[in-house]
């Protein structure tokens, strides 16, 4: 009889059986991506984050029993792990020692090393490893190929570490710097850190014969390629305990453990990351519930209606509710579960075929699971419905009046829970402190788009009434036909009206949020690299013979080159707090500093920051200067500083009465005067001529200069110093010790205070307002500065508080004030609209980054968008939005079916009353048509406002380091817009037309009597 029952409604449950399907291939292949996602995400991170953050470090003198000692410390990992796989590679190492190198470095100093599975980590330039009892006299190393060519070492070659002779046996260099291996180490990395060379790679038992305890060291490092986020997560909680655990355990700790690394960071970060990523994700998964439970109630509709007649027939010869129930029970099961089970695999086979997320089967089951059971209870809900309802209560339900009860109803409950979701959402914006989902706050969106088809449904029989009552006096029925009918069904309509509404505010939440997500890893690209390209020089400091000047002169001529601009990024004290400057020159600041103005207006700051009169002024010297012929007297030194336009600083030293200028620095700043005695004298410069290119001789006037001040701030070593008499370039000066140095430079043009702007956190943070005064110490030396203006942002600095100044004044402020003067740290460039990487590696291809870093704006982009943990959650709305698209076919499908069947009786007697068939089906494709684009129209208005109220909200919670003070700005991607769009319409456009033509078909083979069937 059940299977009778099921055969006679094929078509319908083939409906139920398909509508089960897509949703739990959907679901699958949603879930499993998001899952997929968030772990390559997790593991992406942990094997691009530097090896100091990837890893954890602890060290301590090697114990008695060695291998009991690594079991030890191997058993204390495993217990602070929190269940995440780890790898642990232990090295010993002993002192530092001095290397014995006919012709080299006296002070060089190297160290013998073990490592336990090198091989695995580094590659054989040449030669072997090293073996106990090898050969030869001394003992086998294996040298790291770039400490070796420093070392003029070649295989075979002797070298006395320490008092150990090692014999080379081979050269290697590690397969991966950035291998946690490594753990950063310069010396480990690169084989060469300041005066040590290394490592000299021994075995074990020739270390232990000569320093019987040496340091042992254990590098821990998470499996990246295995971990989960769910082990993430118990790693950041664990791991903390791993110092505390290696200093208690005896086996362990032989004269203490220190132990470092940041990976316990890491982890708590990613764990974070990992939170709020799975918080959005959560927010497209209810908005594709909500639409799959609309549809499911539409199709568990349909299918009683269907089957009304039979189960009043089968109630009437004595079928109990409960009999019913249980046929649907049985054959609900029989449906829906294959169909899901279908629907999972396929996804998981369809992904697997094409190279898509390898999607779990665990989770493929647990979705098909789910979707099954929600199917299997709604159909079960709808069969126990209908047959517990009495006939008098199919009337009432089917009127107008009870449907606008259920519409108050329904308007009411889900605005008020859509209010408190959304206002949750914008309290607390991301994950709970639990690490996972706000279960109140991410229904919010879903919750939302549910109220606002709600309210149109609500608003809809406002319009028709207006309509019929205009179209009353017409003698022919046209538009008066649909408008009844959809007055007369809207229960019927209710449902279409609502999963299209859901489906156009998804369509819209999409857009919305992909344009507003997008833009904000655009703005905060911005925010961290402040220019199109970044040089970022690794030896900062004081200029000296060492660290002779750097200067944006050549990169400028690159090709791709707009501008360039030198930069001094570096860190200031503010009392006891730190703070972070930049300082660049105000002219040049809107020529490379691109993003929003309302973030960091460069405009207005370089205004604000610009003196009023040039603070650094000198000696002007002739174009194409190539050096200076310099006259001095009562001096043992003389080095004077120029700068260029940028206020960049260059050192030119006198040797031999001559000094070297660097090209484009065209300005003397300043002259440091080395004293020939201790006790009173007077140095000075008595003449200048700057020679060109040519050999040609120019003097340069010292007395237009002014008298040159002595900066006793900035000389060492000197009890007084007073403006000379010799030339204006000259000083009295007392020198208690020999060495001492006076600093002259032009008299200062004004007494104010540097202007500097602040960040909105600076302002917080030190607690001052605009106007303020503030003693900014830079570099060790004071420098006044007045904040005179606040932006949100400073761009390029890696904390929130920071302030911005203009370069020549801090240079010569800095000048008076600090006895070495500054290089600049960084050069921006701008590429002028065009291909920053390129530009990028157009730097790189001229030789000029050296060992300096060179980021571009498009690859910080790229590593946001491409890489950043809540990647996914971008395609997992758009997912949501064309499978809501689907979902809403087969429920206008259901509903037109529903409609045909509920209606079949009064095709005749339209007939009957002149209502041709052709004007019937066109009744109905105007009604499912009208209905459609205005419940279309009533979404996409719905979903702005929605978005308005959550997308800026999400965006900042699927975003990891977001300054508090840089907010996204909502947009819409319109092109992806448009083709939902069309896509949606078409959808209902295509049902409607079939709907028309059925109803066409059914009109005419329908005769006059059947209305009484």
């Amino acid at each position: 009889m059940r299977i009778k029952r099921a055969r006679a409604h094929a078509a319908v449950v083939a409906t139920v059986a398909a509508w089960a399907f897509v949703v739990a291939a959907v679901t699958t292949g949603l879930v499993g991506y998001l899952v997929v996602a968030s772990q390559d995400g997790v593991r992406e991170a942990l094997r691009t984050a530097p090896p100091a953050e990837a890893a954890v470090q602890a060290v301590t003198r090697l114990g008695p029993d060695p291998a009991d000692q690594d079991a030890a410390v191997r058993e204390d990992v495993a217990a602070r792990s929190g269940g995440a796989p780890m790898d642990v590679y232990r090295s010993l190492a002993g002192g530092e020692d001095a290397l014995t190198v006919p012709g080299s470095d006296q002070d060089a100093r190297g160290v013998l090393t073990v490592y336990e599975g090198l091989e695995e980590h580094a590659e054989l330039v040449g030669g072997a490893w090293p073996v106990d009892g090898g050969t030869g006299a001394g003992t086998e190393t294996a040298l790291h190929a770039t400490a070796a060519e420093a070392l003029g070492l070649a295989v075979g070659d002797e070298i006395t570490v320490g008092e150990t002779l090692v014999r080379v046996t081979g050269t290697w260099l590690p397969a991966d710097p950035d291998d946690p291996f490594w753990f950063g180490e310069p010396i480990e990395v690169t084989g060469v850190d300041g005066s040590a060379y290394g490592p000299f790679v021994v075995t074990e038992d020739a270390l232990t014969a000569v320093e019987p305890s040496p340091r042992v060291r254990w590098r821990v490092t998470p499996q990246a390629d295995a971990i989960t986020p769910g082990q993430v997560a118990a790693l950041a909680g664990a791991l903390p305990g791993l110092p505390g655990a290696l200093e208690g355990d005896d086996r362990v700790d032989v004269r203490g453990v220190a132990v470092s690394g940041e990976l316990a960071a890491t982890a708590r970060s990613l764990d974070a990351d990992v939170a709020r990523g799975t918080s959005v994700s959560a927010v497209p998964l209810v908005v594709l519930v909500a639409v799959a439970i609309v549809t499911g109630a539409q199709v568990a509709r349909l299918l009683g209606v269907v089957r009304e007649v039979e189960t009043t027939l089968l109630r009437s010869r004595g079928l109990s509710a409960r009999q019913f129930v249980w046929w649907s029970v049985l054959e609900s099961v029989a449906v829906v579960v294959p169909a899901a089970a279908l629907g999972a695999a396929a996804t998981v086979a369809a992904l697997r075929a094409g190279g898509g997320p390898a999607v779990d089967a665990g989770v493929a089951a647990w979705c098909a699971a789910g979707v099954a059971a929600g199917t299997l209870a709604l159909l079960v809900a709808g069969a126990a419905a209908t047959a517990r309802r009495r006939v008098e209560d199919t009337v009432a339900f089917s009127s107008r009046r009870a449907a606008g009860a259920i519409g108050w109803s329904f308007a009411t409950v889900a605005l008020i829970a859509a209010a408190v979701a959304i206002w949750q959402l914008r309290r607390y914006g991301e994950a709970s402190g639990a690490g996972g989902a706000d279960l109140l706050a991410t229904p919010g969106p879903a919750l939302a788009l549910l109220a606002c088809a709600a309210l149109a449904l609500l608003a809809v029989p406002y319009p028709l009434a207006l309509a019929e009552r205009a179209l009353a006096g017409r003698r022919r029925l046209g538009l008066l036909l649909p408008a009844w009918q959809v007055t007369r069904r809207l229960p019927v309509y209710s449902s279409v009206v609502v999963l299209v509404v859901v489906t156009a505010g998804a369509g819209v939440l999409a857009a919305s949020y992909s344009a507003t997500w997008t833009g904000l890893q655009d703005d905060l690209a911005d925010v961290r690299s402040g220019a199109d390209v970044r040089v970022t020089f690794d030896r900062a400091g004081p200029l000296t013979a060492a660290r002779p000047a750097e200067s944006a002169l050549p990169y400028g001529q690159v090709g791709g080159a707009a501008d360039a601009v030198g930069v001094l990024s570096t860190g200031a004290r503010i009392g006891d707090e730190s703070t972070a400057l930049l300082a660049m020159p105000a002219g040049r600041l809107g020529d490379v500093v691109e993003g929003r103005d309302d973030v960091f207006p460069a405009g207005r700051v370089a205004a604000e920051i610009a003196p009023a009169e040039p603070s650094l002024t000198g000696l002007e010297l002739p174009e194409g200067t190539e050096r200076l012929k310099v006259d001095a007297t009562g001096v043992a030194a003389v080095t004077l500083l120029v700068a260029d336009a940028d206020g960049v600083l260059a050192q030119a030293v006198v040797e031999d009465g001559v000094a070297a200028v660097p090209p484009g620095f065209g300005t003397v700043v300043a002259a440091d005067l080395g004293l020939a005695m201790t006790g009173a004298s007077e140095p000075a410069v008595t003449a200048l001529r700057a020679v060109d290119a040519s050999g040609t001789a120019t003097d340069v006037p010292l007395d237009g200069a002014g008298a040159w001040q002595p900066q006793a701030e900035a000389s060492y070593n000197l009890d007084a110093a007073d403006p000379g008499t010799t030339s204006p370039l000259s000083a009295a000066a007392v020198a208690l010790l020999p060495g001492a140095t006076v600093r002259l430079t032009p008299a200062a043009a004004t007494g104010e205070p540097v202007p500097v702007v602040a960040s909105r956190d600076a302002l917080d943070h030190f607690g001052l307002q605009v106007g303020d005064p503030v003693t900014l110490h830079v570099v060790g030396a004071r420098v006044d500065a007045q904040v005179v203006d606040v932006v949100p942002v400073v761009p390029g600095v890696a904390g929130p508080v920071a302030f911005v100044a203009d370069l020549p004044s801090v240079t010569a402020a800095l000048l008076r004030v600090a006895d070495r003067p500054q290089r600049i740290t960084e050069v921006w460039l701008s590429a002028g609209g065009g291909d920053t990487a390129a530009l990028a590696a157009a730097v790189e291809d001229a030789g000029l980054a050296g060992a300096a870093e060179v980021t571009d704006r498009e690859t910080v982009r790229s590593g946001l968008v491409d890489h950043g943990l809540a990647r996914h959650v971008v395609p997992a709305f758009w997912s949501v939005a064309a499978a809501a698209i689907v979902l809403t076919a087969i429920g206008a499908v259901a509903s037109a079916a529903t409609l045909r069947r509920q209606r079949r009786g009064e095709l005749a007697v339209l007939r009957v009353v002149g209502v041709a068939p052709s004007e019937q089906a066109r009744s109905r494709r105007i009604e499912q048509a009208g209905m459609g684009l205005l419940a279309m129209v009533a979404g996409a208005l719905g979903g702005v406002v929605v978005a308005a109220l959550t997308v800026t909200v999400l965006a900042r919670a699927a975003t990891s380091e977001v300054p508090q003070a840089l907010d996204p700005v909502g947009g819409a991607s319109l092109g992806a817009l448009a083709v939902f769009g069309l896509a949606l319409a078409g959808v209902i456009a295509v049902v409607a037309l079939l709907q028309a033509s059925r109803a066409g078909r059914d009109a005419a083979a329908a005769v006059p009597g059947e209305e009484r069937r």
